[in-house]
């Protein structure tokens, strides 16, 4: 399994680019989702090579989530750039997306990266149906939350999201990025989020522990803004 083997074998040109809503529509069909393959696999892969080249993760105990997974494809790619003693290091993935559909592709991709290694648990729910419970594992270990061309769409909080997010103690890394644009949600976004969590008001609840918000082109020549949190929460009563 494997990014590139996904658009190989479900990469599809439908005539359906119209209805994907610039990448941000809830797909309900199989079709959609092969038209997206086809459509914004090649700047979803370029995207996350970026971000990915500029981390280094230590294989240890984590759990990870990704925020309106889609087809899974920012796990998978994770999956691919770290390798097999980052994957043994997984204890769990949930996946979160709206799309039914979307979601069993997801579950199915996922599942194969895992061959029982690791729990796969999916979610459908918007992301404003999120609830902390959800978000809820074990404690004593890294959570990982994966938000890949999510993060800069309007239409939901994503204060009271992140607010969600810690109220789990523990260590926590985001990783997000996203086409870099100034209308409907867009950057801001990112750059409000980032201004809202180094508020000093908050430290008695968490220690920011890095923080990194940087502007890039992609391989394919289009813009796109990553941010790397990593955060530790003391008390998620806050």
């Amino acid at each position: 399994m494997s990014f590139d083997n996904i658009r190989r074998i479900a990469s599809r040109d439908y005539d359906l680019w119209a209805q994907l809503g610039r990448g941000r529509a809830v797909l309900d069909t199989p079709e959609k989702l092969d038209q997206y393959l086809y459509s914004y696999g090649p700047m979803t892969k370029a995207q996350w090579r970026t971000l990915l080249s500029e981390l280094s993760l230590i294989p240890e105990p984590i759990e990870i989530i990704d925020y309106g997974c889609g087809q899974g494809l920012a796990t998978a790619l994770l999956f691919d750039h770290f390798g097999d003693d980052f994957i043994k290091s997984v204890q769990k993935v949930v996946l979160i997306e709206p799309s039914e559909v979307a979601l069993r592709r997801a579950g199915a991709i996922i599942s194969c990266y895992s061959a029982d290694q690791f729990q796969v648990e999916t979610i459908n729910k918007t992301m404003d149906a999120i609830d902390a419970e959800d978000l809820l594992g074990k404690t004593g270990i890294l959570t990982n939350h994966i938000f890949s061309n999510v993060l800069d769409i309007d239409g939901y909080d994503h204060f009271k999201l992140l607010e969600k997010i810690f109220q789990r103690k523990g260590r926590h890394c985001i990783l997000a990025v996203s086409h870099d644009r100034s209308f409907e949600g867009g950057s801001s976004r990112f750059k409000d989020l980032e201004t809202a969590v180094c508020d000093p008001q908050y430290s008695e609840w968490f220690t920011v522990q890095q923080t990194q918000i940087w502007q890039f082109e992609c391989g394919n020549g289009k813009p796109a803004i990553a941010w790397v949190l990593e955060i530790e929460v003391i008390d998620g009563s806050f």
